[in-house]
This record gives structure tokens, C-alpha cells and sequence, in this order.
């Protein structure tokens, strides 16, 4: 069994590298794949601690989960087996970046008529307040008086605000992030100088107004490597479009649980929710021996 979708504290994880990968061993995997959100520095760690390497006796595939833009909508795209020291992921100051995102939430709520408190801020230090959607969900979900205006736009709370609101176009809380991020294909680009393959990370998840179309589009346009197929939130359909999709573009597959500790406690390494997810070495069999890992 492998998971090649996990998460640190170098992100928006809660386990440590050392802790993920002993959880790894445990869970006796075979091999995994540290995809940090727009960082390599896990890679840094275990090349500076190699006694932390030691860990895991399995395979580490290099990775990140890095943000790009497509037809105006926020994804992500996982590069696998790139060179860690040279991959130029186009970084933004992400404090600065998530405090203006906050203030353009906290402007949106008032004109709203919902009640929040205009002094909270994001802290990059503390894993609990490291996106303006997270801080902002916390506070105003608070208050008793904003309880039925908060129903009008349905499901509100820290894990689907980024997707339903801040990355949606119809959503008032929409903001446009294209400015900090790598279209799709620049980014396709970045990752195959660097040696690596580009995956779209669970690409039905997106707020396009339709997921498959986009999809296909993507798989279409850009010269992206595969796809995302195997994911705690795809249904056995939904996997099985994604699937298809990849032998219909003969793209590679990949698969993951998407694990980031307690910051996604029904989620877990290598099972995915409720036991949803296997990802076995033999899906992977046609690209994984072909690219960097540890």
C-alpha cells in the first residue's frame, strides 16, 4: 500500500516530518510522498537529518502540492520526483498575502451585516491560523446573531470556506489570487525543468461550474502527466471517471489520502476516511520507478 498525498507542519499539516513518517512505518507503507503545500522543505530536514530518513524503511517519492491558476479558478497540481533544490515555485509573502485575503473578508462580512471582529489576523506560526479562511470561519461562526445569515450561503466553516467561497467567482467572499500563482501550464513547465511529472490534485473538488468538463480541459490543453484518481472525497464513480479519463489521454494515475493529522482528524494516512481508499504499488507501476525519491 502507498499514500502519495501527505502533509507537515512545513504546511498545513500537524505532524512533523519525523512523526509522519514513524506513522508511515507503522502503518507499514511502502511508499509515500511528502507533497507540502508550495514547499520542499521537508526535503531540506531529512537531507540536513538523515538520522530522521531512518524512520521510514520504505520508499519517499520528492513532492509538493503547488497552487496554480486555471481559467481563473484556484487549483493545485502535485510534482513528483522533482529536484527539491531547483523546482522555482513562485512563492508570495504568505502573511501579507493572507492578511489582505482577511481584510477582504472581514470588508465582505460587514457590507454583509455579518459580525465580525476587525481585529483578528493570520499567524503563520500557529497551524491553526495560518489562512485567512480558517481565522475568519473561527470568529464569525462565534457570534449567535450571525446563525441565519450564514444559512443563506450554506455550508460555512474553516475546511470549505477556501473551495466554496474565496476560490469561487459567484461567491461575494471571492478573491482573485491569480496575480501570486503560476497558470497551470507555466507551472507544468516549472515542474518538467525540474525533473518531475505534474499530477492534478483531486480535480473533481474544484468550483468550476462543471468539475468534469474542466478536468478533461485540462488534460486537454496543457501537457499535465496525470491525474489525481484515488481521493478521500471521490466516490467509486467519481474514481472511475477519473480513471477513464486517464487511459482515454493516456495519462499516469495517482492516488492519495491527502493526510494532514489533526487538521483533517477523520482523514488518515494510506486509508483515507472510514477505510475509503487503497492505493496499491501496481497502479502506480508504469511512472513511480521513474522518478527522484529518497
Amino acid at each position: 500500500m502507498i499514500d502519495l498525498h501527505l502533509h507537515t507542519t512545513y504546511s498545513d499539516g500537524t505532524d512533523s516530518v519525523e512523526k509522519l513518517l514513524e506513522n508511515a512505518e507503522q502503518q507499514k507503507l511502502e511508499i509515500i510522498a511528502i507533497t507540502d503545500h508550495d514547499s520542499v522543505e521537508a526535503y531540506f530536514e531529512l537531507e540536513e537529518h538523515p538520522e530522521i530518513r531512518k524512520k521510514f524503511s520504505g520508499e519517499i517519492v520528492i513532492g509538493s502540492e503547488i497552487k496554480a491558476i486555471f481559467n481563473g479558478v484556484n487549483i493545485e497540481i502535485l510534482a513528483y520526483g522533482i529536484d527539491y533544490k531547483n523546482i522555482n515555485i513562485k512563492k508570495e509573502n504568505k502573511m501579507q498575502v493572507q492578511n489582505d485575503i482577511l481584510k477582504h473578508f472581514i470588508k465582505v462580512a460587514k457590507n454583509l451585516g455579518i459580525k465580525v471582529n476587525k481585529n483578528i489576523k493570520v499567524d503563520t506560526s500557529d497551524s491553526n491560523k495560518i489562512y485567512a479562511c480558517w481565522v475568519f470561519c473561527d470568529d464569525i461562526i462565534k457570534y449567535k446573531e450571525n446563525e441565519q445569515i450564514l444559512k443563506s450561503f450554506g455550508k460555512v466553516n474553516r475546511y470549505t470556506f477556501y473551495r466554496e467561497h474565496e476560490g469561487n467567482k459567484n461567491s461575494p467572499f471571492y478573491y482573485d489570487t491569480s496575480k501570486y500563482y503560476d497558470d497551470c501550464q507555466t507551472l507544468i513547465d516549472k515542474i518538467h525543468k525540474a525533473g518531475g511529472l505534474a499530477f492534478l490534485a483531486h480535480g473533481l473538488i474544484y468550483v468550476f461550474d462543471n468539475n468534469r468538463i474542466a478536468v478533461e480541459e485540462i488534460l486537454k490543453t496543457t501537457n499535465i502527466d496525470g491525474l489525481e484518481c484515488i481521493y478521500p472525497l471521490f466516490n467509486e464513480e467519481e474514481k472511475e471517471f477519473m480513471i477513464n479519463l486517464c487511459k482515454k489521454y493516456n495519462k499516469f494515475m495517482s492516488g492519495g489520502s491527502d493526510y494532514h493529522a489533526k487538521n483533517k482528524p477523520t482523514t488518515f494516512m494510506g486509508t483515507g476516511i472510514n477505510n475509503n481508499i487503497i492505493v496499491k504499488k501496481d497502479f502506480v507501476e508504469n511512472w513511480i520507478n521513474t522518478v527522484r525519491k529518497i
